[in-house]
């Protein structure tokens, strides 16, 4: 709680290095306060309530409201307060009373056991020209904070002035240019965040030189939910440098809050992501010394994170072997900032040699300067060596050396489908940088969070775009009829061509799993091909054990093709291969403007279960 000692003298503010004589808000709009417990004993009674009801404090503290108002209050208003009783909000009122010949309007609050009233008179004298020149002087200095719902603070009589309706449109409380007591606010705050708050706020007022004091907590609505804040305020002190008042501003910062702990969150999954890829992953500064590498490096490596922290890739990692055109092709990428993708030789600690698929870029600042470079390695040796090899082997090993190299090519997409995809770093890199940038400037703020959210969506879709593409569902778990219909249904969902598809049901009970996956993969490959290059408006798929073959037909009506032209693509030399593991056979049949038809079929005595 703030001190309540806090002496009660006329408010001077400092601007400048001249002291300016400020009424306060209060004194400007007269209003009147009095509180009064659950008996009707009233407790407090300032200056502007014995002006307006015409008691002097003297007369009315410690006295029942109504015995001494008995006979000339209405109806009405012991209605009112009854009623602020039995809620917890605040409520507005606004009743005439006859015998005063004016209308009263005002707020009723109750905290704990104690009913605090803020009224005005309508018909009380005012002078303007007064009225203007002090409120132009009040907003100078709240203007120096912001615009949104502000507040006056008389932090001797524990009393807040919420001013020109600020709160009740960020935060739903009926209220507009009324007194409010401090304990009410205290009672809105968060109780995980007001005890920190409250004790810093009273260490600040007690130094007797702050000028300023802000804070961020999480303030009760009147909906019951919680927003996080932003109180900001001028401290104001008297000669004997005693803190005696603050004007300021309260601020919903909810959303900024929200898209922070989102990308928290996010870069929290992403560092977790990075420490259990099986790929290295190395992060460098902007002359490319290395800040940050993942356990997986030092599996590939040999080297602990340690050893290579401020060193430079290249200078410990190559070799004699290692290939010059492609360190300068990277070195050519770095310099320019633009994305690199390469394989080359690198060495192990002990000094055996590896070979590595290097996918790196610059993450840039919103200069477009590069702030850091972000590197994944993949040990790839042993598909380096099998392709090595297909070189040299006879027809008879192709089929084997395909196998493992597919297989590889499996483990390495489904891997990749659950991991970070390099190029979404950059826009979590950048969504961060706008983020960063919304806290520095106010009136971009909106601008920068919702480019950031933009981004992030634009990473969530792209990973969950992914992920689809090359994560199959398992062959146990829904069969390879399922994950064609569902394929087919994806597709429908976003391209103007209608697909069908015709097959047995009882393949995938028969088909052996690897098949399957093999046969989902010439599917998926075809349909891509069809949608790139036919410009069809239909196309079908048929899977029917016909003559002791598994026979799929894959067809469209879309341009065509000269066959032997076509049969050249990597494409089709893709699903010949895929075909050839199990001694199938894929054709084409097609012709310009005839549209396409490929033709795999299986052997029998190839295509039942594992």
């Amino acid at each position: 709680m703030i001190n309540s000692s806090l002496l009660n003298n006329p408010t001077t503010h400092m601007n400048g290095s001249s002291r300016v004589e400020m009424p306060t808000i209060k004194e400007i709009s007269a209003n009147g306060f009095f509180a009064v417990d659950q008996k009707w004993n009233v407790i407090e009674w300032n200056n502007a309530a014995a002006q307006l009801l015409r008691v002097e404090a003297t007369e009315i503290i410690g006295q029942n409201f109504w015995k001494k108002f008995a006979g000339l209050l209405p109806v009405e208003f012991y209605a009112n307060y009854d009623k602020a009783f039995q809620l917890e909000e605040p409520f507005q009122f606004d009743e005439y009373w006859a015998e005063m010949g004016a209308w009263f309007q005002g707020v009723i609050y109750v905290t704990g056991n104690i009913l605090s009233v803020s009224f005005t008179c309508s018909n009380q004298p005012a002078n303007p020209d007064k009225k203007v020149k002090i409120l132009r002087d009040l907003y100078l200095f709240v203007t120096e904070v912001t615009n949104d719902c502000l507040w006056e603070w008389d932090l001797q009589a524990k009393q807040l002035f919420w001013i020109d309706g600020g709160h009740k449109r960020v935060f739903g409380y009926p209220v507009i240019n009324a007194l409010i007591p401090q304990s009410y606010w205290e009672s809105r705050i968060h109780p995980d965040d007001k005890e920190r708050l409250l004790t810093r706020l009273q260490n600040i007022l007690h130094t007797g030189t702050e000028e300023k004091w802000e804070d961020d907590y999480r303030l009760r609505k009147i909906d019951g939910s919680y927003a996080f804040v932003h109180d900001c305020g001028h401290i104001f002190y008297n000669d004997q440098q005693v803190a005696i008042s603050m004007i300021g501003a309260t601020q919903d910062i909810t959303a900024r809050k929200n898209s922070e702990q989102q990308l928290l969150a996010s870069e929290q999954k992403l560092s977790l992501i990075a420490k259990q890829t099986i790929n290295a992953v190395i992060i460098t500064d902007a002359d490319q010394h290395i800040t940050w590498v993942n356990d997986a490096f030092t599996s590939i490596t040999g080297y602990e994170a340690e050893e290579v922290m401020g060193k430079i890739p290249g200078h410990f990692l190559q070799g004699e072997a290692t290939d010059p055109a492609a360190v300068a092709y990277m070195n050519e990428k770095i310099k320019s900032k633009q994305p690199f993708d390469c394989k080359l030789i690198n060495y192990t600690k002990t000094g055996h040699k590896y070979w590595v698929h290097i996918e790196g870029q610059a993450l840039l600042n919103g200069q477009g300067n590069a702030e850091q470079f972000f590197s994944i390695q993949a040990d790839v040796t042993e598909m380096m060596e099998l392709e090595d090899k297909l070189k040299d082997e006879r027809i008879i090993r192709h089929r084997e050396i395909t196998s493992a190299v597919i297989s590889a090519q499996e483990t390495e997409r489904a891997e990749i489908g659950r991991e970070l995809h390099d190029n979404l770093n950059q826009l979590l890199a950048v969504a961060k940088l706008y983020i960063q940038m919304a806290k520095k400037s106010a009136s971009k703020r909106d601008i920068y969070l919702d480019r950031s959210c933009g981004l992030i969506t634009n990473v969530i879709d792209e990973v969950r775009r992914i992920s689809k593409m090359l994560v199959v569902p398992g062959m146990h778990e829904i069969g390879l009829i399922d994950n064609i219909q569902n394929l087919v249904n994806d597709l429908s969902d976003v391209h103007p061509v209608d697909f069908s598809f015709h097959y047995d049901p009882s393949l995938s009970e028969t088909l052996g799993k690897k098949l399957q996956l093999t046969i989902f993969r010439i599917v998926q490959e075809q349909l891509s091909n069809i949608l790139k290059h036919a410009k069809a408006k239909h196309a079908t798929i048929d899977l029917v054990m016909k003559d002791n073959l598994l026979d799929l037909l894959i067809t469209d009506d879309g341009v065509g093709a000269v066959a032997n032209v076509k049969s050249l693509g990597v494409g089709i030399i893709n699903i010949r291969s895929r075909a050839a593991l199990y001694q199938g056979t894929a054709d084409v049949i097609s012709s310009p403007g005839k549209g396409y038809a490929l033709h795999v079929t299986f052997p029998a005595n190839y295509i039942y279960k594992d």
